[in-house]
């Protein structure tokens, strides 16, 4: 029986894995490793900001920017692996982190570490229920919680649920992770503000979303017209609440809209291009870029994501929150509110344009719905690739409406409507291999 009781070496059980409060901070590194960026490219493919230029021969990306995806296609897919995945890392440590020792003066930071995680596990179920639940509604199906690391067959949790759970953990994450911890490359004490006005904002829950929004606004300024460029060089921070870091060895996320042979594979949408004042707005030449200047065919690309240093092209960092998202929440929130918050959500929707718009003079909204129609366009160009789009317009039931010219190659319908099975993300097909109970959306067969 000697021989049976050897353990294995090529893994390590989590109950032994952690024995140190350096493991667990190694432990929470490798849960922040694995968080995807595929809610950018989905945004992009599903909605008006990109166009599919002539020169990308690659037929990436061809299926879902055509609103023809299924359970099959890659690219609406992966969202549904990768935070599952990074759900699992990040239960792996919470069952086992209040049974490790820390000193005095580690404890802190065993409190810290535990409040990243349960924010880490409240932003991807959020991410999750973004992309496939059945629709917003409250009793409306969401998608399965996750809160242990197991083998199961869980079923879809009603949206309510899913957002219950959420807040539950950003108001545990709030009280463990300190005022003084400042790494914007992790889940800071503001970071969790940020999630919880972002979260409020979808459950339409006004009060919270200004409440949570105010918090990050009065601790943080707004990045100005002169340090706006150098956010997406990485050669500032300002008004960036959360980030992912990109090194040399990461994946390039930039490649999406640009390869390294400087193939234009998803460009900024002419419709899109149409709203910025380019000679004033300094987000223009920040976000977009024409490679072909002065020439008939212009080669416009997205400029977002290539960076400021040459040998690490295509790797700049990925802003997951900043504070004009907490503008824009709370300029939303007022104009939900009716007219006792038309005045203080145009001032907000005023103070970040002028932080944008060289020469900008404040405007005046005669109604509560003509501001929360400002505040949807500035979304579409504050947030312009940050993954926001297309999930905006799903929360507000609008029709993705595409010009023609966006979709020269890849012809296809220039209006997506609520009634469309494309306009709605499938459950993977393998996922419903696997597991039974949990019910793909009804657009799909």
């Amino acid at each position: 029986m000697a021989d049976l009781d050897v353990k294995p070496t090529e893994s390590i059980d989590q109950g032994v894995a952690f024995q140190s409060v350096d493991d667990l901070n190694a432990g929470v590194l490798g849960v922040y490793a694995a968080v995807s960026t595929s809610t950018i490219s989905v945004s992009s493919l599903l909605s008006d900001e990109a166009m599919w230029p002539l020169e990308n021969n690659t037929n990436r990306g061809t299926q879902t920017f055509s609103w023809k995806q299924d359970g099959l296609t890659a690219d609406v897919i992966v969202a549904w692996a990768n935070y599952y995945q990074v759900l699992d890392r990040a239960n792996r440590i919470l069952e086992v982190i209040d049974n490790v020792y820390a000193t005095t003066l580690e404890s802190d930071t065993k409190r810290q570490l535990k409040g990243e995680l349960l924010a880490l596990r409240a932003f991807c179920h959020l991410e999750l229920l973004r992309h496939y639940a059945v629709d917003y509604k409250p009793a409306s199906m969401g998608i399965p919680l996750m809160l242990r690391s197991e083998v199961g067959k869980p079923g879809r949790d009603t949206v309510r649920r899913v957002y219950e759970q959420i807040n539950i953990d950003l108001a545990a994450a709030k009280s463990l992770i300190p005022a003084g911890f400042s790494n914007k490359n992790r889940i800071t004490n503001m970071a969790v503000s940020a999630l919880q006005a972002r979260a409020a904002l979808w459950q339409q829950d006004w009060d919270a979303a200004i409440t949570a929004s105010t918090e990050v606004i009065d601790a943080m300024p707004l990045a100005d017209r002169t340090e706006f460029p150098d956010v997406w060089l990485d050669r500032s921070n300002a008004g960036v609440i959360w980030k992912l870091k990109r090194e040399a060895q990461d994946a390039k996320f930039g490649d999406f809209y640009r390869d390294g042979a400087n193939r234009v594979l998803f460009a900024p949408s002419f419709k899109l291009i149409s709203t910025f004042d380019a000679a004033n707005d300094v987000r223009f030449d920040a976000y977009i870029k024409d490679l072909a200047p002065g020439e008939p065919e212009r080669r416009w690309t997205v400029n977002k994501y290539v960076g400021g240093q040459a040998a690490l092209v295509n790797l700049a960092d990925i802003k997951l929150f900043r504070v004009a998202e907490m503008y824009l929440v709370r300029a939303e929130a007022y104009a939900a509110k009716g007219v006792t918050g038309l005045a203080s959500g145009t001032k907000d929707l005023n103070d970040l344009r002028a932080q944008r718009i060289n020469g900008y003079l404040p405007q005046v909204f005669a109604t509560p719905a003509d501001l929360l129609e400002a505040v949807l366009l500035e979304r579409y160009k504050e947030l312009a690739f940050e993954g926001h789009r297309y999930f905006d317009l799903r929360r507000k039931e609008r029709n993705i409406e595409r010009w023609a010219a966006d979709v020269a190659q890849a012809p296809t319908a220039l209006t997506l409507t609520p009634d469309d099975r494309a306009y709605y993300l499938p459950i993977p097909a393998r996922e419903r291999q696997a597991n039974e109970n949990v019910s793909q959306h009804p657009k799909y067969p």
